[in-house]
């Protein structure tokens, strides 16, 4: 009897397990969007113990073993709980959807992340999101890394951001603009290292809650903003190696007591970087064949600290500030063999150099902000930002002609010295209500840049230093934008969401040109008033499958430094020149998405007038001049496919497929006409592979096809393969994470152009492929600040 007692005993507990059920359903926001990693815990309705828990897929859907009295509670960050009222379990059970509520207006915008182990990337609302957080491959990067790995993005030998090919594409900063030119955003960019990206968002057809500005899209770099429960506190120091060898470091802390909340980072990396580029052209019957060799010395320190303060339950008060700065010398060495296009004889042999002896790029940035939360649904938010970019450079450029025979014919030296001072303050005001089942968004904003930049060329002969009066100027530029949104979200019944929105922005800028011989003085100002309408139909066909409809149009403005019309040498051969006659680009855009849990397919079209690039051009008959021009229109039609696998357990996979036709109606002038076409596609794999001894690995990797470039050129296939590891331990205190980009150094930038009487070959590659090594420590519980606001005006200084 004992024995057969202890074999019930035993077998209880199986009994129990093949008499469970299976608890299904899924989870969503307040307007539908699935909500991932959500915790759903099945409980006791009497003493609240837990029976099952789990977190919900990407889709938002979970799947629980359970049977008997119920209770069912969801919780996910940034939203408020669930309890569900006791239910009996006694077969296989669909739950309703649940629609969790946001305890912040703010977190419709931003990311929310659950504790999963590894890089990922999801379709959301419309936009993709990739989530670089315990990558090995961009462990001790920076800012601009992440983005050269974010599927999808593609960043060229000459820092050209684009998505899916469009360029023209608008980067933003915790979803505030930064107003900076390319130049200076890649120094932002480089400045700010990879462990402070919490996530990048691909937004192909922004709402109008964004300002009009990026007509290629928008990315949205959200930046860390730990929070925790007591302290926390991170450092993490690598080094990386291939022809140099440089060093990283980053520290982060963060502290919270009742009310205060206080973080707060440091970050540098030192060493060197190699580029090697170069130039072919046939130009007047000569043949120039100029290959460059790059060493980029510049050290980068960033640093921010911000603090927040609850007034009450409902009102928040905050602010940080925030320091980038690059600094330091470089070099650059270029070798110009000068021959006769037809017999391939030497001629002459141009020896040229930049030595940056002096180099920064600084930006020093405020925000001040107040959100108040009366109710649910409800919610008012103000914010002011100020940022003060300073940059320039000094730079010596000697110019040596040397004869076949090693006669020296010509020896010059020349000295230019630029700086930029560029000021930015931007103030808005947002607010959000419920309206007739439904929620309407609503703000307002003014931004002011004010920019000066100064540059002065010098001719040096025996040790004097000679100013050239009709190549020295300063160009002074200031734009104010007025701007107004209006955007409303309906659900219509439970299956069909509907989003309009109306954003209008009047501009006024003002560009001034003084020319130190006082004979150029040039002023363009301009004022023009644009409405720009968004509208976003959702469908959901069931709990898997939805269709998405959406349609923005979007605006470029010139950005400052494209409006100054001065010549900037580069080498006596080639020079650089803005443009004041450049005029805004528009474009409109729309697209169809359908997605299926891991699955989104979506179909685009879009057309650009007044479409503007940067052209090669002939200047004498010996040199080129690249400048930026309105040369017509462009229209282009893509189909981009994101598919999540999980083949194994163990092995995740994303792949993201582009592909691309554009169509290219430009002209440089009246004798110059350019009808191009062409079909092109990026291809993109992420694998996150979960190694034995809980070894995590990374291997991902890119290609792009042969595509037509911006203008007239057409760029040759590029692409790159990544490995990277990394063993956490300690209940993740420390990781270690070693790392070896570009294996194959295959990711090059190679294009050709030509017009009648003139062909050009441009090539190159940096020092992409690097072996990192990186080791971080953790102290601490950290969490994720809740604010962000809309400072976007840094992306064209």
């Amino acid at each position: 009897m004992k024995k057969a007692l202890l074999s019930l005993i035993f077998l209880l507990p199986s009994i129990s397990l093949f008499a469970q059920h299976l608890v299904k359903g899924t989870i969503t926001d307040s307007i539908g969007s699935p909500l991932d990693a959500a915790v759903v815990v099945l409980m006791n309705p009497e003493n609240g113990n837990a029976i099952r828990q789990g977190i919900t897929s990407p889709d938002g859907t979970y799947t629980l073993n359970a049977t008997g009295n119920m209770q069912i509670y969801i919780s996910s960050l940034g939203f408020q709980s669930y309890i569900s009222q006791p239910f009996y379990v006694a077969s296989d059970t669909v739950i309703p959807t649940i629609r969790l509520h946001s305890e912040n207006f703010k977190l419709d915008e931003v990311v929310v992340v659950g504790e999963k182990q590894s890089p990922s990337i999801k379709i959301e609302k419309g936009k993709m999101i990739f989530i670089p957080k315990n990558s090995s491959i961009v462990a001790g990067s920076t800012a601009l890394e992440v983005l050269k790995k974010t599927p999808g993005v593609f960043v060229d030998g000459e820092n050209n951001i684009s998505i899916g090919g469009k360029n023209n594409v608008l980067v933003i900063l915790n979803g505030k603009q930064t107003y900076m030119q390319k130049d200076e955003l890649v120094t932002l960019l480089k400045a700010t290292p990879s462990a402070e990206v919490a996530s990048v968002e691909v937004i192909h057809n922004p709402s109008a809650q964004y300002d009009a500005e990026g007509s290629g899209g928008i990315i949205n770099i959200n930046m860390n903003r730990k929070k925790s429960e007591g302290f926390f506190f991170s450092i993490n120091n690598g080094i990386s190696y291939w022809k140099n060898l440089r060093e990283n470091t980053e520290l982060s802390f963060s502290y919270t007591q009742n009310k205060i909340s206080l973080s707060g980072s440091y970050n540098h990396a030192f060493g060197y970087y190699d580029m090697d580029y170069g130039m072919q052209r046939v130009q007047n019957g000569k043949d120039y064949y100029s290959p460059t060799q790059d060493t980029d010395k510049r050290k980068t320190i960033s640093g921010s600290l911000n603090l927040e303060y609850a007034l009450t339950d409902k009102q928040t008060i905050g602010g940080h500030i925030d320091i980038n700065t690059l600094f330091g010398p470089g070099q650059t060495h270029t070798i110009t063999k000068i021959r006769d296009a037809e017999t391939h004889t030497l001629e002459q042999t141009l020896y040229a150099g930049n030595d940056y002896y002096k180099q920064k790029g600084n930006r020093y940035g405020g925000n001040l902000y107040y959100t108040a939360i009366p109710k649910e649904g409800v919610s008012y938010t103000a914010d002011f930002n100020y940022a003060w970019f300073d940059g320039g450079s000094g730079n010596l450029q000697p110019n040596t002609y040397v004869l076949p025979n090693g006669t020296v014919a010509q020896d010059n030296l020349y000295k230019s010295v630029n700086s930029r001072n560029i000021h930015i303050y931007a103030l808005s005001y947002d607010q959000q209500h419920p309206l007739w089942n439904g929620e309407v968004k609503s703000g307002i904003k003014f931004s002011s840049v004010n920019a000066d930049n100064g540059y002065q060329f010098y001719n040096v002969a025996d040790g004097a230093e000679i100013i050239d009066a009709s190549q020295s100027n300063d160009f002074r530029y200031k734009e104010q934008i007025l701007a107004a949104y209006i955007l409303y979200t309906h659900s219509i019944e439970e299956k069909l969401s509907l989003e309009a929105g109306l954003r209008g922005e009047y501009t006024f800028s003002d560009g001034k040109l003084h020319a130190v011989s006082g004979k150029r003085d040039e002023e363009n100002e301009r004022d023009y008033f644009n409405l720009f309408p968004t509208f976003n139909l959702n469908y959901q066909i069931n709990d898997h499958h939805a269709l998405t409809l959406s349609y923005a149009s979007r605006i470029d403005r010139p950005a400052y430094q494209d409006l100054n019309p001065f010549e900037y040498l580069l080498d006596e051969l080639s020079y650089w020149k803005g443009n004041p006659f450049l005029t805004p680009q528009k474009t409109h855009r729309v697209a169809v998405t359908y997605s299926h849990k891991r699955t989104a397919l979506t179909a685009s079209y879009s057309y650009m007038k007044d479409y503007k690039a940067q052209i090669t051009d002939t200047l004498s008959v010996n040199k080129v001049i690249m400048t930026p021009r309105n040369i017509g229109k462009q229209q282009r039609i893509s189909l981009t496919l994101f598919q999540g696998i999980t083949p194994t357990q163990w092995w995740e996979m994303n792949l993201n497929l582009i592909g691309y036709y554009v169509k290219n109606d430009i002209a440089f002038d009246r004798f110059r006409l350019f009808n191009l076409d062409g079909f092109a596609g990026i291809f993109s794999i992420q694998n996150t592979i979960r190694l034995p001894w809980q070894i995590q690995m990374e291997l991902n990797g890119s290609y792009s096809t042969k595509r037509l470039g911006a203008s007239n050129e057409y760029i040759e296939p590029s692409g790159y393969v990544d490995i990277g590891f990394s063993k956490s331990f300690a209940n993740r205190k420390w990781t270690i994470n070693l790392a070896m980009s570009d294996i194959f150094w295959t990711n090059r930038w190679d294009n050709y152009s030509s017009f009648s009487g003139f062909k050009l070959w441009n090539w190159g590659k940096s020092e992409s492929r690097q072996v990192k090594l990186n080791i971080t420590y953790r102290f601490g519980r950290e969490k994720n600040s809740k604010h962000s606001s809309h400072f976007n005006e840094i992306d064209r200084l």
